[in-house]
């Protein structure tokens, strides 16, 4: 079996009509009104995490086959987000891709719908079914990692940071840039910092894997 291990990284969209400005800012409103954030940070966040305020900055992929030690990386992050998502899902349709089961961790609940809304932004075609079909209690399809651990429920779900200590895998929040500063590091133009950052959550989602698979059905 092959599988395609996936994460995106994404930031606030700087094209917004004047009405989902409002939005958001009545979002921002309740949000500061529920935990303790700075504006600014809750501002940011309500964005990067809507495919309707914010959009895909880069996309880490990591292939693998069952019992190969060889694996093959790629970050896609091209000039503009239509070129990003284009090239994602020239990879995901083309017939090779035809066969592989798709992990992430919290995939389902974030990086797959994203991906399939912001597709559908552009009208980016979406050929390949196993991509979209996002049945849940099933991994014929995708492999969501959080939910296989909190047996399919939210309430019980916890954070890849928490799971990789638990289990020993190096965090993937070790280095310069974190999930919370991905927009602040490519406002500064570090998009580098943003792509190896990518790229550990790749890797911390693939070894978490490797210890998993033998249980999941």
């Amino acid at each position: 079996m092959e599988y395609l291990v996936l994460d995106i990284e994404t930031i606030p969209r700087a094209d917004l009509p004047e009405g989902l400005e409002e939005e958001i800012h009545r979002r921002v409103a309740r949000k500061l009104e529920q935990v303790e954030l700075e504006p600014a940070e809750a501002d940011s966040l309500i964005r990067s995490t809507s495919p309707f305020f914010g959009r895909v900055l880069c996309i880490g992929l990591r292939w693998f086959r069952d019992g190969s030690e060889q694996n093959r990386d790629l970050v896609i992050s091209a000039e503009t987000e239509e070129e990003t998502l284009s090239e994602f899902f020239r990879i995901v349709n083309d017939d090779r891709s035809r066969q592989v089961k798709f992990v992430h961790y919290n995939g389902l609940g974030f990086d797959i719908p994203f991906l399939i809304v912001r597709a559908a932004h552009y009208g980016i075609s979406i050929t390949n079914r196993r991509f979209k079909n996002l049945r849940r209690y099933t991994y014929d399809n995708h492999i969501d990692l959080m939910m296989f651990l909190s047996n399919w429920s939210s309430y019980n779900a916890v954070s890849l940071d928490v799971v990789c200590q638990s289990f020993g895998i190096p965090s993937p929040k070790a280095g310069e840039v974190k999930g919370n500063s991905v927009a602040l590091a490519y406002e500064a133009g570090n998009l580098e910092a943003v792509n190896e950052y990518v790229m550990r959550d790749v890797e911390a989602t693939f070894q978490l894997f490797k210890k998993l698979i033998p249980y999941i059905g």
